[in-house]
Order: C-alpha cells, then sequence, then structure tokens
C-alpha cells in the first residue's frame, strides 16, 4: 500500500514539474500587426492597377499601424525592404523572456527564417507599436524563399508574402522560436521589363564574347609561334603593289628582289592558292608564296592560328560566370556573391590554361605551323592533325557541364552549385588534357 502511495506521489510530482518546466519556457507569440513594402528606385514596382490593387497591409485598410506606416498596394519585387509594426507591449515582453538566451530576432517570410539575409537596419517606437524595417538582400537564404515562389508561379504575377518575426538564440542547442503566420503583402520575383533586360545583358555577353573570337587572336593559339612570319611580310608587299597603276610597273618593282622571276606567275599563283588553302609551304618556295600571295588580284586575308581549347575554356567559364551574375542582379536588384563552386571551376579552368601555356613555349621551335580549319575542327586536333582521345573528353566534360549550369539557373534562378565530385571530375579532364598535350602534341 505505502509503495503504491509513494508511486501516486512521485508521478503527481513529475507531472508537475513538467507543467512548470513547460510554462518557464513557453514564449509569447509577437503577432505582426501590418507590413508596408518600401522598394523604389530606377526599377520602382508597382501594382499594374492600382485602383483596383486589394491593400493586404494589416488587419484592415483602418488599423492604426498600418497608418503609422503609410500604407501602400505595392508588391515586393525581388529583394528590398520591409517595415513591419508589432505591439510594443507585445515586443517588451518577448524581449524580457529572452533575456536568458543571447539571441536576435528573425524575420520569417513565408515560413522561411532569414537570419543574414533579412538585415534590420532601422526600429523606432511610433504610438504603442515598434516600427521594425529589414533590408531584404541576396544570399543563400532568400534563395530558397525565390525558388519557393518561382515554383508556386510567382515570377511576375503577384503571390501573397506572409512576415512574422521569430526569436533565434545565438546558442546552437536552444531551439529557435517559429512564429505564427503574420500578416501579408504581395511579393513577385521580377517583373517582364527586368527580366527583359537581364536576357538582353546575356546575349549581349554571348555576343561580345563570339566577335571576340572571330574579330581578335584571343581565343587562338599564340600566332607569333603558329603563323609564320612571312605572311606579314606578304602582306605590305601586296599593300607596296598597290601604289603602282598597272602590271608593268608591278614587274619592275618586283625584279628588285633576289629570285622573282617574271614568266613564272603561274607557279606563283598556284603556291598562293596552297598556301589560302591551309597547306603547308616549303622552305624553298617561301618566297615564290610570297610574290604569288602579292600579285593575287582577288583579295585575300591571311591564314590566322588555330583555336585553342585551354583559352576557349577559361572563356567560356568566364563569360558564364560573368552572363550569370548580371542575370541575377537585374532579376532581384541586388547583386549576389559568385557561389564557391564556380569559382573552383573558374580556377580549373585557368590551371589548365596554365598547363597548355607551358607545353606549347616548350615545344620544338621548327614545328610546322598549323592554320585554323574551323573552330570544332581546332579543339578536337593538334599540331599532328589528328583527332585525340584527351581533346574529346575536355570538350565533352565542359559542354556537360555547361549544360547542367543553364538549367540550374533557368530552373532554380540562382548560380550553379556544382557537386565537389565533377569538379574533381573537371579537374582530373584538365589534367589528362595537359599531358596528353605534352606527349602526344608537343613533338
Amino acid at each position: 500500500m505505502m509503495k503504491k502511495l509513494w508511486g501516486l506521489m512521485g508521478a503527481l510530482l513529475a507531472l508537475n514539474l513538467f507543467a512548470a518546466g513547460a510554462a518557464a519556457t513557453e514564449t509569447p507569440q509577437l503577432a505582426t500587426k501590418c507590413i508596408v513594402v518600401r522598394d523604389s528606385g530606377l526599377f520602382e514596382s508597382r501594382l499594374a492597377d492600382k485602383k483596383n490593387a486589394t491593400l493586404k497591409t494589416g488587419e484592415s485598410n483602418r488599423d492604426p499601424a498600418c497608418a503609422t506606416l503609410g500604407s501602400d498596394a505595392r508588391p515586393l519585387v525581388g529583394t528590398g525592404d520591409l517595415v513591419i509594426a508589432v505591439d510594443k507591449a507585445a515586443f517588451t515582453a518577448l524581449q524580457t523572456s529572452q533575456e536568458a538566451l543571447n539571441g536576435a530576432f528573425v524575420l520569417y517570410l513565408n515560413g522561411v527564417p532569414l537570419p543574414d539575409d533579412a538585415v534590420l537596419i532601422a526600429s523606432e517606437t511610433v504610438d504603442q507599436y515598434v516600427q521594425l524595417r529589414f533590408r531584404i538582400r541576396q544570399g543563400p537564404e532568400t534563395q530558397r524563399l525565390w525558388s519557393m515562389l518561382y515554383a508556386d508561379g510567382a515570377l511576375f504575377a503577384p503571390t501573397d508574402l506572409y512576415a512574422a518575426l521569430g526569436w533565434q538564440s545565438s546558442n546552437d542547442a536552444a531551439l529557435a522560436m517559429i512564429p505564427s503566420r503574420g500578416q501579408a503583402t504581395s511579393v513577385s520575383i521580377t517583373t517582364g521589363a527586368r527580366l527583359a533586360l537581364a536576357l538582353l545583358l546575356v546575349v549581349l555577353a554571348i555576343a561580345a564574347i563570339v566577335y571576340v573570337g572571330r574579330a581578335t587572336d584571343t581565343l587562338r593559339d599564340e600566332p607569333d609561334s603558329t603563323i609564320p612570319p612571312w605572311w606579314k611580310e606578304a602582306r605590305k608587299l601586296r599593300t607596296r603593289l598597290a601604289q603602282f597603276p598597272d602590271d608593268t610597273t608591278r614587274n619592275q618593282y618586283l625584279k628588285e628582289y633576289p629570285g622573282y622571276d617574271g614568266t613564272d606567275v603561274l607557279r606563283y599563283d598556284d603556291l598562293a592558292s596552297k598556301a589560302l588553302a591551309g597547306e603547308p609551304v616549303e622552305a624553298a618556295d617561301v618566297d615564290a608564296t610570297c610574290f604569288g600571295l602579292a600579285l593575287r588580284k582577288p583579295d585575300w586575308k591571311p591564314v590566322r592560328a588555330s583555336f585553342s581549347l585551354s583559352r576557349t575554356q577559361m572563356a567560356l567559364w568566364f563569360t558564364f560566370a560573368v552572363a550569370t551574375g548580371l542575370f541575377l542582379w537585374l532579376l532581384y536588384g541586388d547583386l549576389r556573391r559568385i557561389d564557391g563552386s564556380l569559382l573552383v571551376l573558374l580556377g580549373i579552368s585557368i590551371g589548365t590554361a596554365g598547363l597548355s601555356w607551358i607545353t606549347d613555349r616548350n615545344a620544338p621551335s621548327g614545328r610546322s605551323y598549323v592554320p585554323s580549319r574551323g573552330f570544332w575542327y581546332d579543339l578536337l586536333t593538334g599540331f599532328d592533325e589528328r583527332k585525340q582521345l584527351h581533346r574529346y573528353q575536355a570538350v565533352v566534360v565542359n559542354i556537360l557541364l555547361l549544360v547542367v549550369g543553364i538549367f540550374h539557373v533557368q530552373q532554380q534562378l540562382s548560380y550553379p552549385v556544382f557537386d565537389p565530385t565533377w569538379l574533381i571530375f573537371l579537374g582530373i579532364s584538365g589534367t589528362a588534357y595537359g599531358v596528353g598535350k605534352q606527349v602526344l602534341e608537343s613533338r
């Protein structure tokens, strides 16, 4: 009997202690009275028809908290400022209840906590309300919010945005206070004008790198080491001959050059045609080829160095990083830090280019030149004019990662995050390319 009595008393005591502990840890909820968007500027965003817009800032249009904030029906578009009003008494009570824990208030948007990406930039007491102004900026936390909104179809059309205040302790062992759903305003990721301008900048960035690749030798092997200098001499000689009025005076001028034979014009023209077709020129035929190029009636352009795989790879990822950054900046109205995996990818491409440059510098000086035969042909072949497996795999890996990156940007509207194993794969691919070029193409 006594054992049962002691057991019953122990159970009652444990129940009382549990209830007391629960009461001690219970924290008051902080209800959001009103929320207002501050998002003006060069790309000021407003609803298309403000007259028909539904005001969603506060419990009612006559809420005193909304009156102190200056209610507005505009939605939040991308990043911007949110001003919320909470009851002063409830705010003070929550601060008092959390004095034992070091921490801070955290803004929740649609259930997503933003401890780092929603920065409290201003706060003041107005009547019986506390007004808090948060600046929403680009980051991994807001990216989760944008992804949710994008999945819900809020790219252009404004949708509900619920704001609430929670408390997050600086002690990792303590759980954050998850608030109840707060008041709503409207939000959309971007506008049609922003998206059009962002896509335009992407197109311009792509057009710029294509123009640089076609009009300059930036993406090609070193012209001085791959294109013989006599091409420049032939061009200079042609410029001089253009100053003479007829063929007779041209022949008289060319007779001053050793080795010129005015009766062998057909041979000169044949050698010039072969040189323009990219065929190698024997050392004994260099002078004759120059004469043929200088006398050739149709205008011509000197052959150009072949496209460099390593330089093209480096330019590819540089352009991708810049174009993606510009696109996301205009889309959200805020420039976000580049993802670390994309920086690693850029570093790998630079390392691959460095290995290629070292190989070219150490190549034999007597190696015959190889003019460009076309973009893809140049990428897949080396100085031996043979398609190489190490080049194939490098091209395939880069195209694969580029396609994955583009699809990630399109689906998530964020910088692509490449898995470390894929970055290691790209690094192995670059090493294989560098070693293969050193062993197979530097002879």
